[in-house]
């Protein structure tokens, strides 16, 4: 349980703390803002995930997998929530499938590729 809460604060400090705002504005319309978001992103857990990891080698395979998976993920997210936002769909009448209903669709995808990766990675 304190690992899916550690989980869940990393997560939450590389994604949104670290984040320039540049990058959250730009990522899904340039690759390059894209890239900066998901490095630091990754930067971000190298520093903080090795504490629940005692296997170095899983780590890099726990980073490699989160990168590639994080950049894919908002390579689509980022762009479906930018269109929303562009014609002004913050949120619709029930069921609500505008811009923030999206950023919390991303959210999930994220967590359930962080928790799956250390499970598979650990059990």
């Amino acid at each position: 349980m304190m690992t899916a809460f550690i989980i869940v604060v990393i997560h939450f400090i590389a994604d949104f703390i670290f984040q320039a705002e540049e990058w959250a504005v730009n990522k899904s319309k340039s690759n390059l803002a894209l890239l900066k978001h998901v490095s630091m992103y990754t930067i971000i857990w190298s520093m903080f995930g090795i504490f629940i990891f005692s296997d170095p080698f899983k780590y890099i395979i726990f980073l490699t997998v989160t990168f590639v998976a994080h950049f894919t993920t908002d390579y689509f997210t980022s762009r479906v929530v930018s269109k929303k936002f562009a014609n002004n769909e913050y949120g619709s009448p029930i069921p609500n499938f505008g811009a923030f209903t999206i950023i919390g669709f991303d959210q999930v995808l994220h967590y359930g590729q962080l928790f799956l990766t250390y499970h598979l990675l650990t059990n």
